[in-house]
């Protein structure tokens, strides 16, 4: 951190995000600075090209010491991606002597019985995240200390990543001489940024369509429930246009914001597009339903994956909020309609944190909502001798319920 300035980094597929920010009179988080660069060293949120990331989060860093006239030495940095996976596990303590008040230190015990499981030896946890405590069986307790019982128990909600990914977005930063300050899963910062309390209480999903995954995160009761990664994003669309219609990729692109729909009956047949193939040298038309249908087939592709996680979830059926679509992707004309149709009877509607001026604010969601993270969400969960690494950091996101409803 560089005084009460929160430094993130957001690792997505095409490009990285430097967002600084710091807390606000009302409470909130007042964006200082918002910048963005392509990035060839990242896939799917892992790198796979250590110089050029470093490369690029260097040219980031500079840009912003450069405008403030200051170095920016820790950041927040993004988890998501396949190799990031999150579970839920209990965590238990008897009380004892059974008629004294639970204390601040039997609660950080119970959190950490819970984090005590068996990972695989090439992984590690990056997060935990409570989501409920129980006393003696009384379900949905959110602050258990000064309570009396017999027994504490709590549900945490897990994240882990490979231990290689994480010591790489290490060195990435440790190449360009700044440090991690913490790792945030990706997909509880976009919740975090695009949602209502309303709507993290009651049960909603949230889709981070993005160029080259669409990030899955369920919450329920004001926390983190279920995450997942789906392995289709919007650059997957442009890739298709562009080896389907005989065009350049830059031209695919263009022709995905321009003029795409990924709801092909919803396009006339009497509509035209022109479209610029390879080694032509007038544009050609075309009909606009025929770049929907290959738009639709990859689109009906992801949300027919996100039905099938939101089943293994568990959560089939408990979503009254729905879906709420964001990242790049969702600008996609009725993606929001296609998925709709897809899921069921479930309300659909995209979503984007406000970020002022000029810019797009659907592939900020990930980068506004770790610095929401950071800023808004009490450290009333730390050890009391403090925490010894930012692994051993426990947030829960019920402070930040309470401010956002304020």
């Amino acid at each position: 951190m560089s005084g009460d300035w929160t430094c993130v980094l957001d690792l997505g597929s095409s490009k990285i995000v430097a967002l600084v920010a710091e807390p606000a009179e009302d409470g909130g988080v007042s964006i200082i600075a918002l910048e963005s660069a392509p990035c060839k060293g990242l896939k799917r949120g892992a790198i796979v090209d250590l110089e050029e990331t470093a490369r690029t989060i260097d040219a980031l860093a500079r840009k912003l010491s450069a405008k403030f006239g200051r170095e920016f030495t820790d950041f927040v940095v993004s988890a998501a991606g396949p190799h990031v996976e999150g579970t839920n596990a209990q965590g238990f303590k008897e009380i004892i002597p059974r008629n004294r008040s639970i204390t601040h230190q039997d609660v950080m015990e119970v959190i950490q019985h819970s984090r005590s499981i068996l990972l695989a030896p090439d992984r590690e946890q990056i997060q935990a995240i409570p989501r409920e405590f129980r006393v003696d069986n009384q379900r949905n307790i959110l602050r258990p200390v000064g309570m009396t019982g017999g027994k504490l128990e709590v549900v945490t909600y897990l994240v882990s990543n490979q231990t290689a990914q994480v010591q790489n977005v290490q060195r990435a930063l440790n190449l360009t001489g700044k440090n991690l300050e913490q790792l945030v899963l990706g997909p509880l910062a976009s919740g975090i940024a695009v949602l209502t309390p309303e709507e993290l209480e009651i049960g909603t999903a949230v889709l981070d369509f993005g160029a080259g995954k669409t990030d899955m995160a369920i919450f329920s009761q004001g926390s983190l429930a279920y995450s997942c990664s789906i392995p289709i994003g919007s650059a997957l669309i442009t890739s298709d246009i562009s080896k389907l219609l005989k065009t350049a990729p830059e031209e695919a692109e263009r022709l995905k914001l321009e003029s795409g729909c990924a709801l092909a009956g919803s396009v006339s047949e009497q509509e035209i597009v022109e479209v610029r193939q390879l080694g032509q040298p007038m544009a050609r038309p075309m009909q606009k339903r025929v770049l929907a249908e290959i738009i639709e087939s990859r689109v009906r592709e992801m949300t027919g994956m996100v039905k099938g996680q939101l089943e293994k979830s568990g959560f089939q059926g408990l979503l009254p909020g729905g879906f709420v679509l964001t990242g790049g992707g969702a600008k996609l004309d009725k993606c929001d309609v296609l998925l709709r149709s897809v899921v069921g009877a479930y309300p659909v509607r995209k979503g984007a944190p406000d970020i002022g001026g000029d810019l797009d604010p659907f592939g900020y969601g990930v980068a506004v909502g770790m610095a929401q993270f950071v800023i808004q969400i009490s450290e009333e969960l730390e050890p009391i001798d403090g925490a010894q690494s930012w692994q051993d950091r426990v947030k829960s996101l019920w402070s930040l319920l309470k401010g956002k409803a304020e």
